[in-house]
């Protein structure tokens, strides 16, 4: 059942309900007032009609007969009256004889509903009164059942119950009419007053994953303001992980395409020429493209993984020393190939505290795109010392305004750009961010140098350690050579 039809029903049954609650009251109400009313005014004539008898008679007519009915009851078509004393009839209409009369209780008047030998629908009243002997005696003196008369008096109910039924009648009517008027506003009320969320589930329909972005108008209505709100919180989480996942494939791709394109060319140099080389050793060099392959895979799921909270980052203790020419052994023939002139700037053991698969893919990408950038025969500059690791290389085709744009993922100066496809330093900036790290990117008298600067780190030079700078810059020259 829909929130629609619920609503309605529930505010038609409330509604009738109330209403037939209401209108039961009010008939009720306006019975008894009517009925209060009709026996007020049947008192009055009684109390008359026992005035009248104690008149003193005028001359040797008397004021009352059996046969005689007062002027005042005599608009009404069915009157019975009856006056006793002593216990016998004084006076009395025709067949008042064979009603039965109500007796008064304690000097106070008693009504009752009666009924003729006819069936006629009665009202009736039973009253005690003084007769006029004892009324102009002595009023002290103590009434006595025998010293005082009843009264009964009738009449026709038929007028008093018509406009009670027609009260009712109206009543009735009103409520059907009011029953018809809600049953017909009520879906078209609650329609418009829907119509908020009627707009809402369109402004849904709307969102999907190629328009990620979208989100849902909170100037809406007060009640609606909490849950579009959180569902727009729901959304912007949503959205950073479409990206990640996007920016996950697109990583995976841009990474593993180098070492895929050099396991191709293995395999089809192998088959087109076949080479005389040890079956092991070929197994293994391409055992170590798979490993490279898969620690790439492995870093960058683990990159996605911290980005969406999954995983906090694993820090350990890296020695960038050794970090630093493990790079430089893997590049080694891209930098022989280009002829350029490598120069290292190192002040002893430095430590970082960082993730070591994190940090690798991080300097990996700067190694990479400067030893592919940078022009055949030119000057390449590393260094690392404290807190921070830097790379200057010639860059003639860059100029400032490029280097806001360095960060962006898929950017690229130009059109030719090998088999890089511009994620390098977005996957660098993503792994600094993540380990609390800085990559500052500066353009200057046409170099790019590229600074990773942490606050985790110790440094220690000891003379063993100028030994190893020494032997490093040496070994540095030779691969320039």
């Amino acid at each position: 059942m829909s929130i629609r039809l619920r609503i309605t029903l529930f505010l038609v049954v409330t509604i009738v309900l109330t209403l037939g609650a209401a209108t039961w009251l009010l008939d009720s109400r306006i019975d008894n007032e009517v009925a209060l009313q009709a026996d007020t005014n049947l008192l009055e004539r009684a109390q008359a009609l026992s005035d009248i008898f104690r008149m003193p008679p005028n001359g040797d007519q008397p004021t009352l007969g059996f046969d005689h009915v007062p002027e005042f009851l005599a608009d009404d078509k069915i009157v019975y009256f009856k006056i006793q004393c002593q216990g016998k009839y004084t006076l009395s209409s025709p067949a008042a004889a064979v009603l039965t009369w109500p007796t008064p209780t304690a000097g106070k008047p008693t009504f009752a509903d009666m009924s003729d030998t006819l069936g006629t629908k009665l009202r009736g009243v039973a009253m005690s009164f003084l007769p006029a002997s004892r009324a102009s005696g002595n009023d002290n003196a103590p009434a006595s059942p025998q010293s005082s008369c009843n009264l009964g008096l009738a009449v026709d109910f038929k007028a008093v119950r018509g406009f009670q039924r027609s009260m009712d009648r109206i009543d009735y009517w009103c409520i059907l009419i009011a029953i018809v008027i809600v049953v017909l506003l009520t879906p078209l009320l609650i329609r418009r007053g829907l119509q908020p969320l009627s707009r809402l589930a369109e402004a849904v329909q709307l969102i999907g994953p190629e328009s990620p972005e979208r989100r849902l108008d909170s100037h809406s209505a007060a009640e609606l303001r909490p849950l579009i709100m959180r569902f727009n919180e729901v959304l912007s989480r949503m959205e950073e992980g479409l990206m990640r996942e996007r920016q996950f494939a697109s990583g995976v791709a841009h990474e593993l395409r180098t070492p895929l394109a050099e396991l191709r060319t293995m395999i089809e140099v192998e088959l087109r020429y076949p080479s005389e080389r040890n079956p092991r050793t070929m197994l293994a060099d391409l055992g170590v493209i798979g490993i490279e392959m898969e620690r790439l895979v492995t870093a960058l799921l683990l990159l996605t993984r911290i980005e969406a909270g999954i995983e906090q980052v694993q820090y350990e203790s890296v020695d960038i020393d050794a970090l630093t020419h493990k790079l430089l052994d893997r590049y080694c023939g891209d930098i022989k190939k280009q002829h350029l002139d490598l120069s290292i700037y190192a002040q002893g053991t430095l430590i970082w505290q960082a993730d070591p698969t994190l940090l690798e893919v991080m300097l990996s990408n700067l190694v990479s795109n400067a030893v592919t950038y940078a022009p055949a025969g030119s000057r390449l500059t590393l260094g690392y010392q404290s807190g921070t690791w830097w790379l200057k290389n010639d860059a003639p085709d860059l100029d400032r305004n490029d280097v806001a744009l360095m960060h962006r993922r898929f950017w690229r100066k130009g059109q030719d750009a090998g088999v890089h496809t511009g994620l390098g330093l977005a996957l660098v900036t993503a792994a600094a961010s993540v380990q609390s790290m800085r990559l500052n990117l500066t353009f200057d008298n046409g170099q790019i140098h590229a600074a990773v600067s942490t606050d985790k780190s110790t440094s220690a030079p000891t003379p063993s350690d100028l030994e190893a700078i020494g032997s490093s810059s040496s070994k540095n020259l030779a691969i320039e050579s």
